[in-house]
Formats: structure tokens, sequence, C-alpha cells
């Protein structure tokens, strides 16, 4: 019956240990077990390899400091992410941390004095005595300005004529040549969309499937370390810790195939 009774005592007290370890290591560290992070991003299950994306202003779980960054998991133990510590609120967390207050010292009660086995009052020190008032000072008479005097206006004089204008020849206008026309694009240019469909029913990254997509949508060529791409953006429906989130990734186009697949905001690789 000890038994069970000290076994049950030390669940209880593993149960209140866990609920309250946030506030404590908080209160002892300065360190929070969570944050909200500014900006988004990318967490990785260390053991499938699967990753997905955590949205701005999405609170997360702190799971250690890596030099300049916090390293951060939705929940999972084995799913973290690295960000860097100012993409977080984890700095304002702990400029807001209330100071512990001082303890105030031990004194005896106010009119006792202390000593022997008895406490007779303490003789009342007398006040000094208050200074005398300093005499006011007379106010000093200020001299009135003095307007400097107004400076004496001078004759208008009378303006010189103008020489009148010598008459300028114009050249005769030449003729414009007509504007070479603009050449359409060549036929068989690369279809963006249809590149784009290729790579993902080849399987080219595994972050999302071809059934996902909701839309496909040519971009605007774009210079991406020192290359020039074709892009395109797929939206697509992905389950997250969040519920059900529409997620864009970005194809960069060259030579009629899809060289990477990008986060837009970013610019990090998908796999």
């Amino acid at each position: 019956m000890k038994f069970l009774t000290n076994l049950l005592g030390m669940a209880v007290a593993g149960t209140l240990g866990y609920l309250a370890e946030p506030k404590l290591r908080f209160d002892l560290t300065g360190v929070p077990a969570s944050v909200v992070v500014k900006s988004d991003v990318v967490v990785a299950d260390a053991t499938s390899g699967v990753k997905m994306t955590i949205a701005a202003g999405s609170r997360v779980s702190l799971v250690r400091i890596d030099g300049a960054n916090a390293i951060v998991s939705p929940g999972g133990i084995n799913v973290i992410g690295s960000i860097p510590i100012g993409e977080t609120d984890l700095v304002t967390q702990i400029g807001a941390r209330p100071a512990a207050p001082d303890t105030p010292p031990s004194a005896a009660a106010p009119g006792l004095a202390v000593g022997g086995d008895s406490q007779e009052p303490a003789a009342t020190p007398e006040p000094p005595p208050m200074p005398e008032p300093a005499p006011t000072p007379a106010p000093v008479a200020t001299a009135a300005p003095v307007a400097a005097p107004e400076p004496e206006a001078a004759p208008p004089s009378a303006p010189e004529p103008l020489p009148a204008p010598e008459p300028i020849a114009l050249p005769m206008p030449e003729s414009i040549p007509a504007a070479a026309p603009v050449a359409a694009p060549a036929a068989g240019s690369t279809d963006v969309v249809e590149v784009m469909k290729q790579s993902i029913q080849a399987a080219q990254i595994k972050e999302f499937t071809f059934d996902q997509v909701l839309d496909w949508k040519p971009e605007a060529d774009e210079i991406v370390d020192g290359e020039s791409y074709q892009t395109g953006l797929a939206s697509y429906k992905a389950e997250t810790i969040f519920g059900v989130k529409t997620i864009q990734a970005k194809a960069l186009i060259k030579g009629g195939k899809v060289h990477r697949w990008i986060w837009p905001k970013s610019g990090m690789d998908i796999k």
C-alpha cells in the first residue's frame, strides 16, 4: 500500500512539473518556451525528411539557441527548423521580463531602541533648523531695443533696351524612317505552364503532386545567380499544422525544362 502511495505521488509531481516547466524555465533562465516567427520558416522531419512551411505570425516551440539562429519546432520532437533570432519575438520577450524585486532590509520598529531584555522608546532627534529664505533679487531693468535705421531705397534705373533678335534659319525636316516591325516570338518557344506540368508529372520534386495543384501561371523573366530564367508559379493545397493552406512554388526554366523549384519568398530550393 505504501509503495502504491509513493508511486501515485511521483506521477502527480511529474505531471505538475511538465505543466509548469515553460513558465519555470522562463523565470529561472530568461529563455521563453515558445516564440512567434516574423517570416516563413521551413521545418523538416529528421526521420522521414518531409518538409513543411510554417507561415509568418505563427507561434512555435523554442528547442534551443544555435549561435545567431533559433531552432524551432511546430510540436513534433523530430520536426525542427532554423530561423534567425531577429526574425522572432525572442528579444522582445526577454526585454519585457520584469526584474526581481529587491528584498527590503529588516529594521526594528520605529521609535524602539533594541538592546537588553527590554525595549524602550528611542529618543527622537530634533529636526534641523529651517534655513532663512533667500532675499528676492530686485528685477533688472532691460534696455529697450534700438531700432536699426531703414536703408534708403535706391532710385529705380531705367532698363536698357534689348537688342533685336537675329532671324534663325531652321533646317528643313528630314523624312523620318518608318520603325522596323517587332518580330513575333518564334514558333515552338517554351510554354512555361506545359514545362511546369511535365516537371511535376515526372516527380522532379516530392513537396507536392500534380493532383494537388490548383493553378499554373507564367511569370516575368528573372535573373538568379547571374543566370536569366523564365519563371512560373504553381499554387497547390497542402495539409499543415494550421489546417489546409494554399502554398506557391516557383519554377526557374531554361532551355525548355525546369532547372530548379524554389520558395518564392526565401529563394530556398524545394526538394
